[in-house]
């Protein structure tokens, strides 16, 4: 059981969560998200060196792209103008310190297992997916940098976010 506080101070969001991750092969990177995820490619943007060094984000200016979710959560895919040095990823998800995973929350874990295998995706667990709690199944799998994305199915989607059905 988790305690709730009472919040002295909230975020105000006004669009979904949105996440970046630094690419090497940022084309590679596109492939895989729409093409055997099915996100959606929104925008492709480049931001300029005198910008990219100005804010923080790279000396050397930057490719940007935007992918959505089916329910309106982007992922950020950027490539630096010097791309960075490709990590080894850590044998396992939570060996990796600060930004872990994504998590997809479907509903059809067996046919995505399926979809990914069919592409040659590298699935952990032996690609078999674990229940782990009653009723609820997950399976991990990494994208081509190395970075894990979780795959998780609840029986019922709505007692686990009832927040989202009110």
């Amino acid at each position: 059981m988790f305690m709730t506080a009472e919040l002295s101070w909230q975020l105000k969001m006004t669009v979904p969560l949105e996440f970046g991750i630094s690419t090497v092969d940022i084309d590679r990177m596109i492939n895989f998200y729409t093409e055997i995820l099915g996100l959606k490619l929104v925008a492709d943007n480049y931001v300029p060196t005198e910008i990219s060094r100005r804010i923080g984000a790279t000396p050397h200016g930057y490719r940007i792209v935007r992918l959505q979710t089916p329910y309106g959560e982007r992922i950020k895919l950027v490539q630096a103008g010097l791309p960075p040095h490709q990590k080894e990823p850590p044998s396992c998800v939570c060996e990796r310190q600060g930004f872990a995973y994504l998590t997809f929350v479907i509903a059809d874990l067996d046919g995505m297992i399926k979809r990914l295998r069919e592409h040659g995706v590298k699935l952990l667990s032996e690609g078999e997916k674990v229940e782990v709690r009653p009723g609820v199944y997950t399976i991990y799998s990494i994208d081509p940098e190395g970075n894990f994305i979780e795959f998780v199915e609840y029986p019922d989607v709505v007692s686990y976010r009832p927040d989202l059905y009110r």
